[in-house]
């Protein structure tokens, strides 16, 4: 038998026989063991997988056994079970109602299954039945079933649409009421519920919808053929709108089993997988010399098994270790020198065209660390282009440089009050004869002349990266070309001023070095009168000019106030799915406000700049972790501005629900439902999808909810494998394949199949059961009554 499942089977678990006679009479007669090729070659016609023959409160082994035969005769019958249509009156409120129930049961015990026909003709069968309205009451069925003493399946009959306006039929269950149907919903009395004709699958889909019963609702077809010449219609005057049902299932009463447990595994058309989708048949390994060959679903695989085993290895191994480089170098030495001490080679890889993504340990919390969105290969297509910041910054550094020229220009007039010149005071000016040098020459100021030209140069850059934006019109390209012409020209005139001045200053350094000069030789021939009335003259008129300058500079030291127009800024948004890729920066607007917080969160507590009064060192005092080496307040506040000016302008990533404020950080967990919603989401890239412990930083909750489908939309686009220790991503999840690694003493085993797979050596459940924790648990609650012995 396979261990893993290739595709869906085609069932019908609602066939009659002749021994169906008591109720169908004339309509089962032809179907007969001698006549039971005819519905063989119906069967495979059909291509149905798997079968079963319910008769109406009646079994024939033989009948049974002979159709059982047909299994693995290189047709299309793969399994035949054993079953009974019982007719099951349920009495209510004084009225009773007899509902059909198709039971399957399970045929791994041929002796319990040959005892069945027995307990029908000799046994409670037969004693407990009601002739009157030939049926069994509720108690009496369930006696009957623990005689048999086998695990089944309930299927109760419902042929019209649960949400259908007609009278119900005679043996629906809907024919109980709504109330009572309810209450038998929420017991999970029956397994599925069985309909025929095609068009009342979308009606039960909408009512599982509304009345959110997903976990408890399922629902199959089935033919109720009564004439096996005219299979899979019910008979000659039945034919039209059914359609069989397909499992996601191994062909075993345990596969039919859990898939009566989990809805999507049902459904009306073979699409379990994505046959397009490059897959990777099976995971080759040479243990010890002994070759392994390990079996993948295209769906969803997972890597169990005991803690050290090398389930990560495994998936290194696959990607070629792909994501082990650089630093990484000591993990993939570790994983190769634990493959030779187990004698372990693997052969088999998968090339990086046909990886989708490859997700290691705790990748994917790295991914939205903080407050920033790593963008990966698979994120980046999604996020728009980075905000610009350096429009909105520029506005606000202007503003600091206006406040930083102010401090200069406050210490620049400290400086010179200290720096006033201090001379002897000749006692007789009306006998100065000697030749007097009065100062020097000083040359015009060009900082605003060297800012504005630089300004026309970052203007002209800007110009042209906008000319050249291929989103830009031609028109518009037009005008901005003449723009650059016209401000080239004025760079040009400011750049001439510019030189102009440059030379300028030349001239008097020039001038200033001869007079120096020329005044150092006079000094060496005059008298010492003569040098103390000459510098009395020359430092009279130095500090009068000093005093006037001061006058002047003191009345431009005003209270510096923050300038800036208020402005939003706003994200770059680019919705995807129910989500919106945003580009943002750290900060929101710009105001006065921002800029005052800017400052307050360099300064010391409660302190404030008041650029008419403070001085050097109260500058330095008030400045948060000032640094003991540096003598200018100035430039460490600036430093200060502009590091927190680069954290609040540098543009981040983020990920957000529709509707959600940007700015709100998400935690770790939601932002791994985020990106498995949107990997669940694509459809075009065919590749693999290799993941390391999805359950890192999730809710239990949050896995149930939300996660666990979005990986089931995955394994039906893509083949899936990862590595995990949660049950609910492998019993709830209803993985395709199980690969349990463990090591024994120096033996290294590889067991593996469907969930539902078991053989002597081992079960696939248990194994789950006993090494994942909580995975009994899991289990027990998926498996409710199907099996007493796991």
């Amino acid at each position: 038998m396979d261990k893993v499942i290739e595709k869906g089977i085609k069932v019908d678990l609602h066939i009659h026989s002749c021994f169906s006679s008591k109720k169908d009479g004339e309509k089962v007669k032809n179907n007969t063991i001698e006549n039971l090729h005819v519905l063989i070659e119906k069967l495979n016609e059909n291509n149905v997988n798997m079968c079963s023959i319910t008769d109406h409160d009646n079994f024939n082994y033989e009948m049974y056994r002979k159709l059982k035969e047909e299994e693995g005769k290189n047709n299309s019958i793969k399994k035949v079970l054993p079953g009974v249509e019982f007719s099951v009156e349920f009495n209510l409120e004084n009225k009773s109602k007899v509902i059909h129930i198709v039971t399957i049961f399970d045929d791994k015990d041929e002796e319990k299954v040959k005892s069945i026909e027995n307990i029908f003709i000799n046994g409670k069968g037969k004693s407990l039945y009601n002739n009157k309205n030939q049926s069994y009451s509720e108690e009496a069925y369930l006696s009957i079933l623990r005689e048999i003493n086998l695990d089944m399946v309930m299927i109760a009959h419902q042929k019209n649409s649960l949400l259908s306006d007609s009278k119900p039929k005679a043996n629906d269950v809907l024919s109980l009421g709504q109330e009572n149907f309810n209450n038998l919903l929420f017991m999970e009395y029956f397994d599925a519920y069985e309909f025929r004709n095609k068009k009342n699958d979308i009606f039960n889909k909408v009512y599982i919808f509304q009345h959110k019963v997903e976990e408890k609702l399922r629902f199959v077809t089935g033919s109720d053929c009564h004439k096996w010449t005219y299979y899979p219609n019910n008979d000659e005057f039945r034919s039209n709108g059914f359609e069989f049902t397909f499992i996601k299932a191994l062909p075993t009463f345990r596969g039919l089993a859990m898939a009566m447990t989990d809805i999507h595994r049902i459904k009306m058309n073979d699409s379990f997988f994505n046959p397009s989708a490059y897959y990777m048949k099976s995971i080759n390994m040479i243990i010890k010399g002994k070759r392994v060959d390990i079996p993948l679903s295209r769906g969803l695989n997972v890597i169990i098994g005991d803690n050290s085993v090398g389930k990560s290895m495994l998936l290194h191994a696959l990607t070629n270790n792909n994501k082990l480089t650089g630093n990484k170098a000591k993990i993939l030495n570790g994983y190769n020198k634990y493959l030779q001490e187990n004698g372990i080679e693997i052969s088999s890889v998968i090339e990086q065209e046909n990886i989708f993504e490859f997700n290691a340990q705790g990748e994917v919390r790295k991914l939205f660390e903080e407050t920033e969105v790593k963008a990966n290969k698979y994120l980046e297509r999604f996020f728009p282009k980075a905000i610009n910041a350096s429009k909105y910054k520029s506005s606000v550094e202007k503003e600091f440089n206006r406040l930083i020229n102010c401090l200069e220009k406050k210490f620049n007039y400290d400086d010179s009050i200290k720096d006033l010149s201090k001379f002897k005071i000749a006692i007789n000016e009306n006998n100065l004869k000697s030749i007097t040098l009065v100062g020097q020459m000083k040359g015009t100021n060009d900082s605003n002349l060297k800012e504005l030209t630089d300004d026309f140069e970052l203007l002209q850059k800007q110009l042209d990266k906008i000319k050249n934006n291929k989103a830009i019109q031609e028109k518009d390209k037009e005008i901005i070309e003449n723009s650059i012409e016209t401000y080239n020209l004025m760079h040009k005139k400011y750049l001439a001023l510019l030189e102009d001045l440059n030379i300028e200053k030349k001239k008097i350094n020039i001038y200033n070095t001869y007079i120096k000069h020329f005044k150092d030789e006079y000094m060496k021939k005059v008298s010492d009168e003569q040098k103390l009335n000459s510098e009395f003259l020359e430092n009279r008129k130095s500090v009068v000019n000093d005093i006037v300058n001061l006058i002047k500079e003191q009345q431009f030291l005003k209270k510096f106030e923050f300038d800036i127009e208020t402005c939003e800024i706003n994200p770059e948004q680019n919705p995807v799915d129910k989500y919106v890729f945003v580009s943002k920066l750290g900060v929101e607007r710009i105001d006065k406000n921002y800029l005052k917080k800017v400052l307050q969160d360099i300064l010391r507590k409660d302190k404030e700049i008041d650029t008419t009064t403070i001085t050097r060192k109260e500058l330095q005092d008030i400045i948060k972790n000032y640094p003991s080496d540096v003598n200018d307040p100035c430039k460490v506040l600036k430093e200060k501005i502009n590091s927190k000016l680069d954290k609040d302008f540098k543009p981040l990533n983020a990920i957000v629900e529709n509707k959600m404020d940007i700015y709100k950080d998400l935690s770790e967990g939601f932002n791994s439902q985020i990106y498995f919603t949107l990997l669940s989401g694509e459809t075009k890239n065919k590749g693999i999808y290799l993941i390391d412990q999805p359950e890192d930083h999730i809710s239990q909750k949050a896995i149930k909810d939300y996660v666990l489908e979005q990986f089931r939309n995955m394994g039906m686009h893509r083949q899936v494998i990862m590595v995990t220790h949660n049950p609910q991503f492998i019993v709830n999840l209803d993985v395709d394949n199980v690969i349990f690694l463990t090591k024994n003493d120096d033996d290294f085993e590889v067991l593996s199949g469907a969930l539902e797979y078991e053989e002597l050596n081992y079960s696939i459940l248990k194994i789950v059961a006993d090494n994942i924790e909580g995975g009994l648990e899991t289990i027990s609650r998926r498996l409710k009554r199907y099996e007493k012995d796991i």
